[in-house]
């Protein structure tokens, strides 16, 4: 079952991924810098301060980059988890709908956890454009969440 968890989590994470390279290919809107996630989890375990607010500023740490991967496929787990938890509750089933609404469930995370953390706001509200980050959040996790509700079909 842990394996399962894993593969789901992983595909799911990659279908993520390959989203974003397709926006980024189509329409030049840039994926996510996993190094600048890397930076803030290994300064965020140093200093413990949860809200860097210029850690894209700071300089370069090693193995960030490796680091923020990292982090983001063990969160992918992590969701693909509960995922799992929640259809062993009779909560959740393994389809697209309820795929979708955990994905759109899910961008709470980055909308008032992630954001913030880094710097750029409750839902990006410090970025230039915050309607199209908070979008764009959207849409990742919701093809995240489908990615997730469809894979566990095959997987479980």
């Amino acid at each position: 079952m842990f394996i399962n968890i894993c593969i789901v989590g992983v595909l799911a994470c990659a279908a993520l991924d390959l989203w974003q390279r397709v926006l980024l290919v189509l329409f030049k809107i840039p994926t996510s810098n996993w190094a600048i996630v890397g930076r803030w989890l290994i300064s965020f375990l140093r200093t413990m301060i949860w809200v860097q607010s210029e850690v894209a500023q700071r300089d370069a740490i090693k193995n960030e980059l490796l680091i923020g991967w990292s982090f983001h496929y063990l969160i992918a787990i992590f969701y693909a988890g509960l995922y799992s938890v929640l259809f062993n509750f009779g909560i959740i089933g393994f389809n697209f709908i309820d795929g979708l609404i955990f994905g759109i469930i899910s961008v709470i995370v980055p909308w008032f956890f992630f954001m913030p953390a880094m710097g750029a706001g409750i839902m990006a509200n410090k970025m230039p454009n915050p309607r199209l980050a908070c979008i764009l959040a959207l849409a990742a996790h919701g093809v995240f969440g489908i990615s997730l509700g469809l894979l566990f079909q095959i997987f479980y």
